[in-house]
Protein backbone atom coordinates (compact mmCIF):
# COMPACT_ATOMS: atom_id res chain seq x y z
CA UNK A 1 0.00 0.00 0.00
CA UNK A 2 1.23 2.98 -1.38
CA UNK A 3 0.59 6.62 1.20
CA UNK A 4 0.41 10.04 0.02
CA UNK A 5 2.47 12.73 1.20
CA UNK A 6 0.40 15.44 3.36
CA UNK A 7 0.86 18.73 2.11
CA UNK A 8 -0.71 20.04 5.39
CA UNK A 9 -2.96 22.64 3.10
CA UNK A 10 -6.20 22.10 5.45
CA UNK A 11 -4.32 22.99 8.35
CA UNK A 12 -2.99 26.45 6.61
CA UNK A 13 -6.01 27.23 5.64
CA UNK A 14 -7.69 26.56 9.13
CA UNK A 15 -5.33 28.73 11.00
CA UNK A 16 -5.93 31.41 8.37
CA UNK A 17 -9.60 31.32 8.65
CA UNK A 18 -8.86 31.43 12.51
CA UNK A 19 -6.63 34.29 12.46
CA UNK A 20 -9.13 36.30 10.61
CA UNK A 21 -12.34 35.30 13.05
CA UNK A 22 -9.88 36.41 15.98
CA UNK A 23 -9.27 40.13 14.45
CA UNK A 24 -12.91 39.86 13.59
CA UNK A 25 -13.96 39.26 17.25
CA UNK A 26 -11.16 41.77 19.01
CA UNK A 27 -12.65 44.43 16.90
CA UNK A 28 -16.30 44.12 17.71
CA UNK A 29 -15.18 44.18 21.02
CA UNK A 30 -13.59 47.28 21.14
CA UNK A 31 -16.76 48.19 19.18
CA UNK A 32 -19.05 47.57 21.78
CA UNK A 33 -16.55 48.91 24.81
CA UNK A 34 -16.95 52.33 22.60
CA UNK A 35 -20.47 51.96 22.57
CA UNK A 36 -20.87 51.43 26.46
CA UNK A 37 -18.67 54.53 27.22
CA UNK A 38 -20.67 56.81 24.98
CA UNK A 39 -23.84 55.22 26.36
CA UNK A 40 -22.79 56.23 30.27
CA UNK A 41 -21.31 59.77 28.93
CA UNK A 42 -24.99 60.33 27.59
CA UNK A 43 -26.66 58.75 31.08
CA UNK A 44 -24.43 61.11 32.57
CA UNK A 45 -25.04 63.56 30.50
CA UNK A 46 -29.05 63.73 31.25
CA UNK A 47 -28.38 62.92 35.12
CA UNK A 48 -26.47 66.26 35.51
CA UNK A 49 -29.11 67.62 33.72
CA UNK A 50 -31.61 66.81 35.81
CA UNK A 51 -29.76 67.77 38.55
CA UNK A 52 -28.97 71.39 37.21
CA UNK A 53 -32.76 71.54 36.74
CA UNK A 54 -33.79 70.88 40.67
CA UNK A 55 -31.35 73.65 41.60
CA UNK A 56 -33.50 75.72 39.31
CA UNK A 57 -36.86 74.47 40.88
CA UNK A 58 -35.46 74.71 44.23
CA UNK A 59 -34.39 78.32 43.65
CA UNK A 60 -38.17 79.01 42.20
CA UNK A 61 -39.27 78.07 45.34
CA UNK A 62 -36.61 80.16 47.32
CA UNK A 63 -38.65 83.06 45.22
CA UNK A 64 -41.62 81.87 46.07
CA UNK A 65 -41.60 82.07 49.96
CA UNK A 66 -39.42 85.31 50.17
CA UNK A 67 -41.49 88.98 50.60
CA UNK A 68 -38.61 91.39 49.14
CA UNK A 69 -35.49 91.37 48.20
CA UNK A 70 -33.78 92.32 51.69
CA UNK A 71 -31.94 88.31 51.42
CA UNK A 72 -30.09 89.64 47.98
CA UNK A 73 -26.78 91.35 49.89
CA UNK A 74 -24.45 89.87 47.77
CA UNK A 75 -23.34 87.17 50.38
CA UNK A 76 -24.69 83.23 49.92
CA UNK A 77 -25.45 83.00 46.78
CA UNK A 78 -27.83 85.55 46.61
CA UNK A 79 -26.42 88.74 44.85
CA UNK A 80 -28.05 92.28 44.67
CA UNK A 81 -28.59 94.14 41.58
CA UNK A 82 -25.47 94.00 39.25
CA UNK A 83 -23.14 92.25 41.37
CA UNK A 84 -23.43 88.70 40.13
CA UNK A 85 -21.02 86.89 38.82
CA UNK A 86 -19.55 87.90 35.77
CA UNK A 87 -18.16 84.69 34.46
CA UNK A 88 -20.79 81.61 35.45
CA UNK A 89 -17.71 79.10 34.11
CA UNK A 90 -15.04 80.36 36.21
CA UNK A 91 -14.04 77.99 39.21
CA UNK A 92 -14.33 80.60 41.70
CA UNK A 93 -18.26 81.62 41.54
CA UNK A 94 -18.42 78.27 42.81
CA UNK A 95 -16.21 78.64 46.20
CA UNK A 96 -18.06 78.09 48.96
CA UNK A 97 -20.24 80.92 50.11
CA UNK A 98 -20.78 82.13 46.78
CA UNK A 99 -23.90 79.70 46.40
CA UNK A 100 -26.71 77.97 47.67
CA UNK A 101 -27.05 74.05 47.55
CA UNK A 102 -30.04 72.37 46.61
CA UNK A 103 -32.04 70.47 48.52
CA UNK A 104 -33.21 67.92 46.23
CA UNK A 105 -30.67 64.93 45.61
CA UNK A 106 -30.35 62.76 42.60
CA UNK A 107 -28.35 59.88 42.81
CA UNK A 108 -26.52 61.21 45.40
CA UNK A 109 -25.89 64.34 43.79
CA UNK A 110 -26.93 67.85 44.23
CA UNK A 111 -26.74 71.07 42.59
CA UNK A 112 -25.81 74.54 42.94
CA UNK A 113 -27.00 78.21 42.48
CA UNK A 114 -27.11 81.12 43.48
CA UNK A 115 -29.60 83.83 42.34
CA UNK A 116 -29.03 87.54 40.85
CA UNK A 117 -31.72 89.91 41.92
CA UNK A 118 -32.10 91.69 38.35
CA UNK A 119 -34.13 94.85 39.05
CA UNK A 120 -37.58 95.80 38.42
CA UNK A 121 -39.92 95.48 35.23
CA UNK A 122 -42.78 97.90 35.12
CA UNK A 123 -45.86 96.72 33.01
CA UNK A 124 -46.25 100.60 32.01
CA UNK A 125 -42.43 100.31 30.19
CA UNK A 126 -42.46 100.53 26.94
CA UNK A 127 -39.37 97.58 25.89
CA UNK A 128 -39.52 94.48 24.03
CA UNK A 129 -36.63 93.20 26.21
CA UNK A 130 -38.87 91.10 28.23
CA UNK A 131 -41.89 88.80 27.29
CA UNK A 132 -44.25 88.48 29.96
CA UNK A 133 -47.39 88.39 27.80
CA UNK A 134 -50.28 86.64 30.04
CA UNK A 135 -48.12 87.02 33.37
CA UNK A 136 -50.32 87.35 36.33
CA UNK A 137 -53.47 88.44 33.60
CA UNK A 138 -53.79 91.74 35.48
CA UNK A 139 -54.38 95.28 33.47
CA UNK A 140 -53.46 97.03 36.36
CA UNK A 141 -49.80 98.66 36.58
CA UNK A 142 -47.87 96.80 39.20
CA UNK A 143 -43.99 95.84 39.62
CA UNK A 144 -42.49 92.79 38.34
CA UNK A 145 -39.54 92.09 40.27
CA UNK A 146 -36.67 90.09 38.35
CA UNK A 147 -34.60 87.96 39.02
CA UNK A 148 -31.55 85.67 37.28
CA UNK A 149 -31.11 81.92 38.54
CA UNK A 150 -27.96 80.12 37.39
CA UNK A 151 -28.20 76.66 38.72
CA UNK A 152 -24.71 74.07 38.53
CA UNK A 153 -24.36 70.10 38.90
CA UNK A 154 -21.88 67.59 38.40
CA UNK A 155 -22.75 64.32 37.03
CA UNK A 156 -22.30 61.09 38.63
CA UNK A 157 -19.21 60.20 37.59
CA UNK A 158 -18.05 63.85 38.18
CA UNK A 159 -17.18 64.40 34.29
CA UNK A 160 -19.96 66.33 33.10
CA UNK A 161 -20.85 69.86 33.99
CA UNK A 162 -24.58 71.26 33.24
CA UNK A 163 -24.99 74.96 33.85
CA UNK A 164 -28.54 76.13 33.27
CA UNK A 165 -29.45 80.32 33.82
CA UNK A 166 -32.92 81.16 34.28
CA UNK A 167 -35.16 84.16 34.43
CA UNK A 168 -37.79 84.29 37.24
CA UNK A 169 -40.16 87.23 37.57
CA UNK A 170 -42.34 87.64 40.68
CA UNK A 171 -44.42 90.34 42.46
CA UNK A 172 -44.93 91.69 46.12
Amino acid sequence: MMYKKQSGAVLIVSLIILVVLTLFVISSSQNVLIQEKMTASVRDMHVSMEIAESGIKDAEEYLNDISDTDSFNDTDGYYSEGNGPSDIFADSTWDDGNYQTADTEISGEYALYFIEYVGIYTTDDDTTDVSISSYGDTNEESDIYLFKIVARSLGINGNTERIIVSYYAKTF
